[in-house]
C-alpha cells in the first residue's frame, strides 16, 4: 500500500483546489450570464469568451500549472521547494471566491 506524506496530500489538495475553482468560475458564471441584468465585469474573461477562448484558456493554464508544479517539485531537490504549491492553491482559491461571488449574484 501507498503511504502518503502530508506534502503529497497537500499537492493533491492544492491541484483539486486548482480543478474545483476553476470548474466553480465556469458552472457559476455561465449560469449568471444566462440571467437577466448580469454581465462580465472582467474584461479579459469577455474578451476570452467573445473569441470562444475562455475554456480553452483555463484548461491550458490548469495543464501548464499542474504539470510545472509538479515537475518543479521532483526536480528540484531543496525543501523550500514545497512553497511552489502555494501557487494552484492560491489561483483556485481566487476562483473559488469568484464562485462564491457569482452564486451571491444568482441568489
Amino acid at each position: 500500500m501507498l503511504s502518503r506524506t502530508p506534502l503529497s496530500r497537500f499537492e493533491v489538495g492544492a491541484y483539486l483546489m486548482l480543478v474545483a475553482g476553476v470548474v466553480g468560475d465556469h458552472i457559476s458564471t455561465g449560469y449568471a450570464l444566462a440571467r437577466e441584468n448580469i454581465n462580465e465585469a472582467n474584461p479579459f474573461a469577455l474578451s476570452l469568451m467573445s473569441r470562444g477562448l475562455w475554456v480553452p484558456t483555463d484548461v491550458a493554464l490548469i495543464i501548464f500549472s499542474v504539470a510545472a508544479t509538479y515537475l518543479l517539485l521532483r526536480v528540484i531537490k531543496n525543501p523550500i521547494a514545497k512553497y511552489m504549491l502555494v501557487y494552484p492553491s492560491l489561483a483556485g482559491l481566487i476562483r473559488l471566491v469568484v464562485t462564491m461571488w457569482n452564486v451571491s449574484l444568482i441568489i
